[in-house]
C-alpha cells in the first residue's frame, strides 16, 4: 500500500491494529442488539432535530 504521508501510514496502521483487537473479541447476540437500540434512538433523535429546524 502507498501511504500520503506520515500521518496517513500512522493512522491506518493504528486503524488496522483496532480492527485486528475488535475481531478478537466478538460481541454477543445482547450486546449487540442493545448497540443497535442505542444507534437507532440517536437516530431518531437527529430525524426529529432536522424535521424542527
Amino acid at each position: 500500500m502507498e501511504y500520503l504521508n506520515e500521518f496517513h501510514k500512522e493512522w491506518i496502521e493504528r486503524t488496522h491494529q483496532s480492527i485486528a483487537s475488535w475481531s478478537k473479541q466478538p460481541v454477543s447476540l445482547e450486546d449487540a442488539k442493545k448497540q443497535q437500540e442505542r444507534l437507532n434512538r440517536q437516530k431518531a433523535i437527529r430525524i426529529t432535530q432536522q424535521k424542527n429546524l
